[in-house]
């Protein structure tokens, strides 16, 4: 068994029609067992009629993650909302340690001059919110597959948050794809956490840095995203249900 199957990352046909990928996590260590995954099945992913994406039990990690099945799934551009910095001094000099801490500052001249600006604009504006790329949103553009999926299933239960609710925001906006099972956990509006000296060396107190501009207009933090097609408790199976659904 693959080191990829043991943690519960999977690929394989569900029947001669549907194939499932399970992703349990986002987190940064799984990174490349993820593009691995898609990179050494892309045949599968090109030729299945329906796909069914299981993300149950994901509390997120990092978008990047994702980014490679992306292009099997979506339609168009994906419009995102942007989000907005408080500025603090924990947060400034947590970005000024970073700077600190990159061994060769000649390779990543580019990324440490942005970093530098960003440091600037928050200290002159400490202990308010502002927004760093002063943009309230971005369409980011999406080299669709030239070949795919036509129907997409995306599972999600009440486990799934932080970046495994950005994919869902994201993969929603495909034409091809439909969100089932139950509401997702809710944590998306504030994000980026870092900890913050409070004067109790005992204890850590972490707390988000940025917030999201969809507030206050659609809040996601303790209400959750709502699935497209609710998947109640008396469904035991819900590979098989949706298996069914796809192809029948």
């Amino acid at each position: 068994m693959k080191v990829g199957e043991l943690r519960g990352f999977d690929i394989k046909p569900v029947t001669d029609k549907t194939t499932i990928i399970k992703l349990p996590s986002f987190d940064y260590p799984y990174v490349e067992i993820i593009e691995n995954l898609i990179n050494n099945n892309r045949s599968l992913l090109e030729n299945s009629k329906n796909l069914i994406v299981d993300i149950r039990g994901n509390s997120g990690g990092t978008d990047t993650a994702y980014y490679n099945l992306l292009p099997y799934i979506m339609t168009g551009a994906i419009r995102k909302m942007g989000v907005e910095y408080l500025s603090t001094k924990t947060l400034v000099d947590g970005l000024t340690g970073y700077i600190e801490s990159v061994k060769n500052k000649e390779d990543r001249k580019e990324e440490i001059e942005m970093l530098n600006k960003q440091i600037a604009l928050l200290k002159n504006n400490m202990g308010k919110f502002v927004n760093l790329s002063g943009n309230l949103f971005s369409v980011n553009k999406i080299e669709t597959s030239g070949k795919g999926p036509e129907h997409i299933v995306v599972l999600v239960d009440k486990r799934v948050g932080s970046a495994a609710e950005n994919f869902v925001m994201a993969t929603r906006q495909s034409k091809k794809v439909k969100i089932a099972g139950t509401v997702s956990s809710g944590g998306l509006d504030y994000a980026a956490a870092r900890f913050f000296d409070f004067g109790c060396p005992e204890y850590q107190l972490q707390l988000p840095t940025f917030r999201s501009l969809r507030l206050p207009d659609y809040p996601v933090d303790n209400i959750g995203l709502q699935p497209d097609l609710y998947l109640d408790k008396n469904i035991e199976d819900w590979v098989q249900y949706i298996t069914e659904y796809l192809e029948n």
